[in-house]
């Protein structure tokens, strides 16, 4: 009966969500737009029309080939979705998009129900699996799900990254499924293929909280890793562990599933790489399972989420976790999503319990339903660093969703600004929504607070790719999209924000940078932008991204926009120019001058000191010290890293 519901209201959600208006007033509001047609556990966009959308094996009523569908096209245009197939169980995988725009999906494990729909037993096992996907909008390309396609060892949980050279590293994961992990794989490899697995101290150490290591590219070519309460820099080409302290407060990776980012990227904050991490669960191992591997030994719906947020510079000298605003209520499973405007939105989420589910109807396992959490958080809050200190979380503005997005739900960043949020399903299979937590095939978009109504800038030759230094490119805006005020230019920013492979409150590979620029004035009122090129591969990997120009905090609708040159290997990277200032404005009827640029390339009032948009975004505030950019982009172009001295708040 729940599957008869979720099919019957199907078109209906559809023509809501495309009647909804271009410039209609939506900020802070969520609208339900269509359905998934399978429980959304991972979501991906990669073309501008197009959100590819990947189940775990169940018994979905949307069919394929046979048997139920377990992946969708989701066309945001129509709000209509069309069955891909997939062979293999995704469950609790992974994935990024590659430096040439394939996707990447790999892992995953046996089979959630088997055999299912007529499949013999062992067809579907998916833990060594990798799956690619050349991302289309045409309707036309499918998964690559090929028995050929396969990793060194079975892998469920484990984590990706993109590196330098636009190819992925795949850490850990387990080699069956369980609540935590109950047969480590504490190794790491490479797709494409680097020869065989090397071992990893730092999942072995942490074991059995080591599932989905988070884990970011450094500037050095390292990887900043944490999990459970340790982190480390890791020199994966050496298998080089340098420890870092401990983390404090609680354990952030799954099942605590805290909220975690990397501070978008600034000249301001020197391309310093901060990892942020708020919520979570105080708990250690012995506290949550004991020497158990399959269920928790406590129960886990009375533990309340943690709110401290912590933030570590792992490059520093003498790398430290600093404390910032805590959030306003704790929160697990909570998706980060980098704005466009360089805030953080935080949505999705409970405030007790962990992620994973246990068996419904079995009072043993203590849970809500399944559930291994309750008391959904459905307001979403910004963490907004242009705020004083200790105010900078809010949710003014913000409607709550009247739909629980818990375990296996999903948000990432539209290229329009708003965000898909769909999935949910602490379950073993498909249960009627009737049913307490049952299967959420729902899809909202929200609208952030830039969802003002107000007509949305339109800049002109946005480029089709970025490369890694050389010569700025163009951009042209119109009097109108300066809202027709020419103090506006002050505020603009350009920025660049790759959404990453949402799944598990993990956006794979997320991050952002704000580039610098110089402008001269038009004729009619506009400008030309002179805007800088990426200062290396290590400090934004290749492949693509979502290019905006914000203007008065209201961004244009991003442009997927390839870094670096769409291939794999290694990437050339020449020296940075830096747009250089002009002073004269020979366009102004006035004989008044431009707008002078600071050293960093901005436009003097387009940015602040503060952590705001143009600053930190993340960790509190940078204050950086007084450095000419200029003579150090030679240095951040070789090897992306710039040293320099920082007041903390």
């Amino acid at each position: 009966m729940g599957r008869r519901k979720h099919a019957s209201r199907f078109s209906l959600l559809a023509l809501a969500g495309s009647a909804l208006a271009a410039n209609e007033k939506l900020a802070g509001q969520f609208k339900i737009i269509g359905d998934a047609g399978v429980g959304a556990m991972l979501t991906i966009q990669a073309t501008p029309n197009t959100v590819f959308i990947i189940d775990k094996t169940q018994k979905n009523a949307l069919q394929i080939a046979g048997h139920s569908a377990w992946a969708t096209a989701y066309d945001l245009r129509t709000n209509t979705i069309r069955p891909m197939d997939i062979a293999t169980n995704t469950f609790c995988a992974a994935g990024v998009i590659l430096g040439n725009g394939t996707i990447l999906h790999a892992g995953g494990d046996i089979a959630s129900q088997y055999p299912m729909d007529g499949i013999p037993d062992g067809t579907i096992d998916g833990r060594r699996r990798v799956r690619l996907l050349n991302p289309c909008d045409d309707g036309k390309c499918e998964w690559t799900d090929d028995p050929n396609l396969q990793m060194n060892s079975p892998r469920w949980y484990p984590t990706l990254e993109v590196l330098e050279d636009g190819s992925a590293i795949i850490m850990g994961g387990s080699l069956k499924g369980a609540y935590v992990n109950p047969e480590d794989n504490p190794t790491y490899e490479y797709y494409p293929s680097r020869g065989a697995d090397r071992h990893m101290n730092l999942l072995q150490g942490t074991y059995p909280l080591n599932l989905y290591p988070l884990a970011w590219l450094l500037p050095d070519s390292r990887l900043f890793v944490q999990s459970d309460y340790k982190a480390i820099n890791f020199d994966h080409v050496n298998n080089v562990e340098q420890y870092l302290p401990d983390i404090p407060h609680s354990f952030r990776v799954y099942p605590a599933s805290a909220s975690h980012w990397l501070t978008p990227l600034t000249a301001e904050n020197n391309y310093t790489h901060t990892i942020n991490f708020c919520g979570g669960v105080s708990l250690t191992k012995d506290q949550l399972v004991g020497s158990r591997t399959d269920i928790p030994i406590l129960d886990v719906l009375s533990i309340p989420a943690d709110d401290s947020c912590t933030a570590i510079r792992p490059l520093d000298a003498k790398p430290e976790w600093i404390d910032f605003d805590p959030l306003p209520e704790g929160r697990v499973m909570g998706s980060t999503i980098i704005l466009p405007d360089l805030t953080i939105l935080v949505i999705n989420g409970a405030r007790y319990g962990t992620a994973g589910y246990g068996e419904r109807g079995n009072a043993t396992w203590m849970t809500a339903g399944a559930s291994y959490a309750e008391s959904p958080t459905l307001t979403p809050i910004i963490y907004d660093p242009k705020r004083p200190k200790g105010k900078r979380w809010h949710s003014e503005g913000l409607s709550a969703s009247t739909i629980p997005r818990m375990y296996h739900s999903t948000a990432i960043l539209l290229n329009d600004g708003s965000i898909f949020v769909s999935g949910s399903n602490p379950n073993a299979d498909v249960v009627p929504l009737e049913d307490r937590y049952g299967t959420e095939y729902r899809v909202e978009r929200f609208y952030p607070p830039y969802f003002t109504g107000a007509r949305r800038p339109q800049p002109k030759g946005l480029p089709d790719n970025l490369s890694y230094g050389g010569k700025p490119f163009t951009i042209e805006l119109s009097k109108e999209d300066l809202f027709g005020d020419s103090k506006n230019v002050k505020t603009i920013m350009v920025t660049y924000v790759r959404p990453g492979y949402s799944t598990h409150a993990i956006n794979f590979s997320q991050r952002a940078i704000k580039l610098q620029w110089n402008h001269t004035t038009l004729d009619n009122g506009g400008v030309r932008l002179l805007v800088q090129q990426l200062p290396s591969p290590t400090i934004f990997a290749p492949g693509p991204a979502l290019l905006h120009v914000v203007v008065a905090g209201i961004p244009s609708e991003g442009k997927f926009v390839m870094a670096g040159n769409g291939k794999l290997g290694q990437q050339t990277v020449s020296p940075l120019v830096l747009p250089i200032p002009n002073v004269q404005d020979p366009a102004s009827d006035s004989g008044s001058t431009r707008p002078v640029s600071n050293s960093n390339g901005t436009t003097s009032g387009g940015s602040d000191d503060s952590g705001s948009g143009g600053g930190s975004g993340g960790g509190g505030e940078d204050k950086s010290a007084a450095v000419s950019i200029r003579a150090s982009s030679a240095v951040l172009a070789a090897v992306g890293l710039l040293t320099t001295i920082f007041t903390l708040f």
